[in-house]
């Protein structure tokens, strides 16, 4: 969800450098509503910078109206947590393509490929031939059990009772 919020705080060009890498944080940190709980300490180990710093960069975005504060208050003069909701205008419509995560990184599906089950057992038996594992490893364990669960698929799909 941060891109389309990020996307809209780049846009403002009224943004010094800093405040913007605090805004494009708490974009990270919010959930598809554009709702944040995030503590000043764990915001400024984020940004790299003090809580005091943090503090003023929260209002100074609340001055711009790109985000409104929320504060909770427990038992007199205790503040719980605080919780951020962006007000800034972002694009809400869903992405093209896949979630915006998934969209620029992984192929599109007709280009994956998928090894048959008789493919990955010879590739499997390939590796201990070649000596691509070392014996008594954890790999090699691990390469072998693979083998005998490839095995297993093969006999049970070419049994008369799997058909």
């Amino acid at each position: 969800m941060a891109l389309p919020i990020i996307t809209a705080i780049r846009q403002r060009r009224d943004l010094k450098e800093s405040l913007t890498h605090t805004a494009q944080e708490l974009a990270h940190l919010a959930s598809i509503y554009g709702i944040i709980r995030v503590s000043y300490t764990e915001l400024a180990r984020k940004c790299r910078c003090s809580r005091r710093t943090v503090m003023r960069h929260i209002q100074r975005l609340e001055d711009l109206r790109i985000l409104r504060k929320t504060v909770l208050w427990i038992r007199g003069n205790f503040c719980e947590i605080n919780t951020y909701a962006f007000v800034i205008a972002w694009d809400t419509s869903r992405p093209k393509g896949g979630s915006d995560k998934t969209a620029r990184h992984l192929p599109p599906q007709e280009r994956e490929k998928n090894l048959s089950v008789r493919e990955e057992l010879a590739n499997q038996r390939k590796a201990l031939r070649e000596g691509w594992v070392t014996p008594g490893s954890e790999r090699w364990e691990a390469v072998n059990e693979k083998i005998v669960y490839l095995e297993g698929l093969l006999a049970f799909s070419t049994s008369p009772a799997a058909g």
